[in-house]
Parts: C-alpha cells; structure tokens; sequence
C-alpha cells in the first residue's frame, strides 16, 4: 500500500514530464514552465497548485489520490489485469518501460483511462483481507450469465432483499468485470439515510445523503467457487448466494450455504528439516518461519508465541523450539518470510504474512502472492478438503 497521501509527497514520487501531461491533459494552465524545473522543485508546483480555483483543486485532487493509490505493485498488476480483457498486448511492453509506480501508473491514467475503473476495483478487493470473505466450493462448473438482463435482475434481487428485510436497499447497482478466469461482480446496494459535515465553497454545511454499501462476488467456473464479501451482512450470506446463483448460475436451487471446509496443514512445519516447493518460474529464493504459535493439547487453550532473529539464522524459532521444549502442542499459527529473487541488480522484494488454522491467510490471489500460494499448494499446505 503507498500509506497516507499529501500533495508535496505525490509531486515529489511523479517525474515533472507525467506531470506536465497531466495538466495539458485536462487544459489546466499551472502558470509553470516544467521544462525549466528540477525534479526536487516541489515547493514550486506546491504554490502554483494552490493558486489554481478551489473546483479545479478538487478534481485534481481526487484524480492524484486515486492515482497514488494504485502506485504500487498490486496497483500495476491490476492494470495488467485489466488489460488481458482488452487482449492488449502491448499495454505490459509499455508501463514495464517506464520507471517507477507512480509514472507507471500516471501513464495508465492518461493513456489507458478506459481500464482505470476495472483496475481499481480488482485492486480494492485484493486489498480485502481474507478473514472477511465467505467461501463456498460445492457448485455445479457451469458459465455465469453476464447479459445486461442477467445483471440488472441480480441487481434487483439484492435490492428486494435488503428492502423487505431491513428498509435499506431500495436502489442496488451491479458491475460486472472478467479478470483472467474468474468474473467479480461488483454491487452497490443504496443504504440507510446519513447526515455529515461537508465543506461546500467556503461554507461549513450539515447535508443529508443516501451512500450505498458494498458486496462482492467473485465467481470461477473453473473452480465451482463463489467468494462473498459482504461486510456487516454475514447472515445474509446464505440468501446473497442463492440470488447470485439464480440469477447469474440459472440455477433452480441450490444447497444450503456450504461453507468452504478446507484447512491449512500446518503440521508439515513441526519439522525444522521440511522444504517448501516452489516452481522455478516463480523466482523464490527462499522461505524462512520466522514466528510460530503453538497452542497446547491439554492447556484448556493455553498458547505459546515463538519468534526469534532469523537474519543470521534461518532456523532461529526451531532452535529455540528445540531449546524451550514445550509440552505437547498443535501449530495453529505460522509466519513466513518470503524473499524473491533480485533482479537487475534491484534489491530483493520479500513479503511477510500469517497462515493460521483452520482456513485463514493473509495472502491476496494476484502477483507475488498468488505464486506464493501455488507454493503453499505444491508444498502440502495450501487448504485440502476435509
């Protein structure tokens, strides 16, 4: 994630020539000549912004945050995505020749707007971390329905649903996106009323509105899966399933909510001598515990938390494992450390996450990550049916 924006920080990250694009772009003229500036001459695009009318500064400003949110690894792999569906074979030669996330991503903005609105959303649901989705992998490999008909009855479904039940939901919009083998399905079901505090020009205001709140289906034919994030509405899971497979599957009934059951395998890990598989294309050098959590058997859920220094020594928590010998336990809890390898001489990307028992894992399904998982699933970890 790029952390919390601010203007100076955003133009101190966007090379001057994306820059100066930007403002041709949109026919705003910053009264500054960008071929004079030097790329650390912050403070001078900073004043030249804040003279620009207040309207004009808002827009940009949502367009730089928005920009910034996505200038990063998982923002550009996201683009890529989006690409795929416009079989643009060009769009990954291009942005890869470019340097830096924030010009990458600039780029995109400008030249590519039409895939901006797909990439964002993939990005923000892989940002959703993985204890809010709900899983069900029991359904028929049949094609999801995607006509404009198929989307506007789920859309209304959703909006009936939450209507009669809770008075909310009276309006409901669905988006449907492809994204490799999988089809999201993005919708806004409309909220209850709510009053805030706005600015508007100079006045401070009190106004009402109606803000819609947010469900996601994730849906792969290949798989028979249906994900659901439905923050806030984990009851209505169940029911949110049902609509999605009437409507996009055509299918007549379906079973009750059958969650996904699988679990993580963690006892491989009970062994400092285990070796993790990963596939050669996937560029891993090498993947290190650095944390484990031991719960005991007969400790009436009585836990034990084991890290140490790994930097010099990779098997640091099996040694102190060793050492400590605790009574007899289950690990419920692992973090590992992966480290790619490094290329062009770039230092090494690594990334650090949690897998903790039954189902639970703090990896995203795109990049880095999504090799990382098909390591976890070569290896004997990644979830196994029950």
């Amino acid at each position: 994630m790029t952390g919390q924006y601010s203007h100076k920080q955003f133009f101190r990250r966007m090379p001057n020539t994306h820059l100066a694009i930007y403002f041709k772009t949109k026919s705003i003229g910053l009264e500054i000549d960008f071929d004079k500036l030097e790329e650390k001459d912050t403070e001078i695009i900073f004043n030249a912004f804040l003279k620009l009318p207040e309207e004009q500064q808002t827009t940009i400003e949502a367009d730089f945050q928005n920009i910034n949110a996505l200038a990063n690894e998982g923002g550009v792999q996201a683009l890529i995505d989006e690409s795929n569906y416009f079989q643009d074979e060009d769009f990954i030669e291009s942005i890869s020749a470019i340097d830096g996330f924030h010009a990458k991503v600039m780029w995109a903005f400008i030249e590519k707007h039409n895939y901006w609105r797909g990439a964002s959303m993939f990005f923000h649901a892989d940002n959703v971390s993985a204890s809010f989705w709900k899983k069900r992998n029991d359904l028929p490999s049949v094609p999801a329905h995607d006509k404009p008909d198929d989307i506007h009855n789920l859309a209304k479904g959703i909006s009936q649903y939450f209507y009669n039940k809770e008075a909310r939901g009276k309006n409901c919009k669905v988006e449907p996106y492809i994204r490799n083998n999988k089809i999201y399905f993005f919708a806004y079901p409309e909220d209850y009323g709510q009053s805030g505090v706005e600015w508007v020009s100079n006045n401070l205001k009190t106004l009402a509105r109606h803000p819609a709140f947010e469900i996601i289906y994730v849906y792969s034919e290949d798989e028979g899966s249906l994900d659901i994030y439905a923050p806030k509405n984990t009851k209505a899971v169940p029911d949110l399933q049902k609509l999605f497979a009437e409507h996009i599957l055509k299918l007549k009934t379906l079973p009750n909510g059958k969650i996904d059951t699988r679990v993580y395998d963690l006892k491989p890990l009970e062994n400092v001598d285990f070796e993790f598989q990963p596939n050669i294309q996937a560029g891993i050098e090498s993947v290190v515990v650095t944390r484990l959590r031991l719960t005991l058997k007969h400790g009436d859920r009585k836990r034990i938390i084991l890290e140490a220094d790994t930097k010099k020594n990779p098997i640091a928590v099996y040694d102190l494992l060793d050492e400590l010998k605790p009574p007899p336990h289950h690990i419920t809890q692992v973090r590992l450390k992966v480290t790619f390898e490094s290329i062009q001489g770039k230092r090494a990307k690594t990334r650090s996450f949690n897998i903790t028992h039954p189902n639970s894992c703090a990896l995203n399904h795109d990049g880095n990550d999504l090799k990382i998982r098909e390591m976890l699933a070569k290896s004997g970890i990644e979830p196994q049916s029950l």
